[in-house]
């Protein structure tokens, strides 16, 4: 069965360049947020598991700490800046959306990014030499 789009969406037809592109645009971005959803989905029974791990290591982490028996190089790994024992804090289960990659971030068009760095005498953060041979800076 061979259709034309005047037979099929004829209004289409009547649409600028940049109105397709930005149609074409939407239903790609539709269709990356679904296959993201569906692997949201597929991640929650590894999440949920995760879960139970890391509430049953807290747990062994506090009794063991709570006992004298946890090292003290684990004890303050375990611990907040200020000293506080927090295993609770430090170690947290992770979700299903976490554990499904973003897409990366692209530079707005006709922008190239650059990556900062910070200057060891300063430190501050000072542009990349790929920046200021662009003359960006």
């Amino acid at each position: 069965m061979a259709a034309t789009i005047d037979k099929i969406r004829p209004e289409l037809l009547t649409k600028t360049d940049a109105e397709l592109q930005r149609l074409a645009d939407e239903i790609a971005m539709a269709q990356a947020e679904k296959k993201r959803q569906a692997d949201v989905a597929a991640m929650e029974a590894i999440a949920s598991q995760a879960a139970d791990h890391v509430e049953a290591i807290v747990a062994g982490v506090k009794f063991l700490h709570e006992h004298g028996l946890l090292p003290e190089r684990v004890t303050q790994g375990f611990s907040r800046g200020d000293g506080t024992f927090a295993p609770g804090m430090i170690l947290r289960a992770p979700t299903a959306e976490s554990l499904v990659p973003r897409a990366p971030r692209k530079a707005p068009a006709g922008e190239k990014r650059f990556r900062r760095r910070k200057d060891p005498k300063t430190g501050e953060y000072v542009p990349s030499k790929a920046a200021r041979k662009a003359g960006v800076v």
